[in-house]
């Protein structure tokens, strides 16, 4: 089964951090938004009619801020992909929701119209640090939106952090995890700040403004968060993501085993295996340009900017860098089984860090060490 990418382009304030394509909220931009989505639905099924049979058990709304454009509309567009694809009884149907953007109204109205997973974004209990990430919300905040989709219904939640933020102290990290874990979500995200250029935050760092942790400290902060996390009950089952057993986020693994998804919306991304291409699949790429995204729609046209078949190398490369985020690893002769042989420099390179220390053999499978989990990248690159 695939999955289901929509992102929702709009956020009531952008975020001093975030590099994801988004622009302010704008009622008739919401409104005009609905319409487009739908009919870039139609478009593509126009030219994949096949894909009207592959069933998805993952759905995932995200951004921006799903949930500024309010839980009636969010609803209307999941009952549209419904109307066009099956969607499994039992799939995960998740949107990431702003705490400062939800009302209790609203998570009774995504729970009835079809969601069944919600992704808070706090990223910290901090008031301060909030501040200097530019989050429109507070602690309480935080608190009530937790409160308000329990109260519900919503058995599965989720719940995102950030480390390494400037200002914050291991002590601070420390209190966001013991805060995290009180309230038993399913689901925890603990993601290191990478200050992406062109972001107010990076322009800050760079001017001398805001000073990030030394990296020990931040290295220091993710063994935090490891302990503390797996000591009460959360299964790390990727670099940055931990759940209560059974409460993976199986649309995001989706992404790291290579799995087909489309994607819908500005800047989404897709993964196709249509029947009458290549076996290592299409990938899909939509502008990050609202009005680019409108232009195209209008003219009759899906709006790929880039649409192109992936080889037997791309699908190597891709499915060693993805699944090597996996706690468990990955099992070389199942990619076998999909894809074919290795490029003999790809497996001279899994042969040479293997050698190195820098992965794990079990037979067939090779995962990261334990201690380079936090180092993965340096250890990834030499596969790209």
């Amino acid at each position: 089964m695939r999955g289901i990418y929509v992102h929702i382009p709009f956020c009531r304030k952008k975020c001093a951090y975030c590099d994801f394509y988004s622009v302010a909220e704008d009622l008739a931009a919401i409104e005009n938004f609905r319409r487009l989505i739908v009919r870039e639905m139609d478009l593509f099924l126009e030219k994949f009619p096949d894909e009207a049979t592959v069933p998805a058990d993952t759905v995932f709304f995200g951004g921006g801020t799903p949930t500024v454009l309010g839980a009636t509309a969010l609803c209307e567009i999941l009952a549209a992909l419904k109307e066009r694809f099956p969607i499994a009884h039992d799939a995960e149907v998740t949107t990431e929701a702003n705490p400062g953007t939800v009302a209790p109204e609203d998570f009774r109205k995504l729970l009835a119209g079809g969601f069944n997973r919600v992704s808070i974004g706090v990223q910290s209990f901090r008031e301060a640090t909030l501040r200097t990430l530019g989050r429109i919300h507070g602690a309480l905040e935080v608190r009530a939106a937790h409160r308000d989709a329990r109260r519900a219904g919503f058995s599965s939640i989720g719940m995102d952090l950030i480390f390494g933020i400037p200002g914050q102290e291991t002590g601070d990290w420390i209190a966001d995890l013991d805060a995290v874990v009180s309230f038993l979500p399913s689901h925890v995200s603990a993601y290191a700040l990478a200050p992406e250029p062109g972001t107010p935050l990076h322009g800050a760092i760079g001017r001398g403004e805001l000073r990030v942790p030394p990296d020990e400290t931040v290295a220091e902060m993710y063994e935090e968060a490891c302990d503390a996390l797996t000591r009460t009950g959360y299964r790390q089952y990727e670099i940055s993501n931990f759940a209560r057993p059974g409460s993976e986020c199986r649309h995001n693994v989706k992404y790291w085993r290579r799995d087909g998804y489309a994607g819908f919306g500005p800047s989404a991304h897709g993964l196709l295996f249509p029947p009458d291409r290549d076996p290592f699949g299409l990938r899909t790429a939509n502008p990050p340009s609202l009005a680019d995204y409108r232009r195209r729609i209008g003219a009759g046209l899906l709006p790929w900017t880039d649409a192109h078949d992936c080889s037997a190398e791309d699908a190597w490369k891709e499915s060693l860098i993805g699944g090597l985020r996996l706690i468990e690893g990955i099992d070389l002769s199942e990619i076998e089984k999909r894809i074919g042989p290795p490029p003999v420099a790809l497996r001279e390179a899994v042969d040479v860090l293997a050698s190195a220390g820098k992965l794990e053999r079990d037979g067939s499978r090779v995962r990261l060490p334990r201690c380079l989990l936090f180092v993965s990248n340096e250890v990834l690159q030499a596969l790209a």
